[in-house]
């Protein structure tokens, strides 16, 4: 086979998986969107604080890891410290999240879940990540690997991009 035409199948090969992958990509975030909607008491205070999707990573991120700082927050959501900082007031204001000072640095802010939800935003956290827990422990070890792999790569082109303060991305 002529260079030139091994080149042309795999072209083929990758447009073929580019195809199936930005399908299977929108198809998945839709599942993921709807897979878990947020509990009656989440919702009647989202609406109380006017809060919209954009807030909801923010309650899953805390949900999972526990009491984090803005900043820890805002590196995991990828966000500027202000749009973080914004989102967390918010959050605070709804009644969802409490911030405190950290007392071994006062400059930071540390931000948990209020006692008031703690149970029904953890409960929401763990379905709504569910299918991500699932998945990576269905893959053996080296096929996890990989797929994180490809998952950093994806971020990486994804996010070379992006304008050089990611919190216009969030407004």
């Amino acid at each position: 086979m002529a260079p030139a035409t091994a080149q042309t199948e795999q072209a083929l090969t990758i447009e073929e998986n580019l195809d199936e992958l930005s399908s299977l990509l929108w198809q998945t975030f839709r599942g993921l969107k709807y897979a878990s909607p947020p509990p009656p008491e989440l919702r009647d205070a989202a609406t109380r604080g006017s809060l919209g999707p954009r807030h909801m990573p923010a309650l899953i991120a805390v949900a999972e890891a526990g009491p984090l700082s803005v900043s820890e927050l805002a590196r995991r959501l990828g966000l500027g410290l202000s749009t973080t900082s914004t989102i967390v007031g918010q959050l605070n204001r709804a009644g969802l999240l409490e911030r405190a000072e950290d007392n071994a640095d006062r400059r930071r802010t540390i931000v948990r879940l209020h006692d008031a939800y703690q149970d029904v935003i953890g409960s929401w956290a763990r379905q709504a990540l569910a299918p991500l827990r699932t998945t990576l422990q269905r893959l053996p070890p080296p096929a996890r690997a990989h797929f994180l792999q490809g998952w950093r790569i994806l971020h990486e082109e994804a996010t070379r991009t992006a304008p050089a303060d990611s919190d216009e991305c969030a407004q």
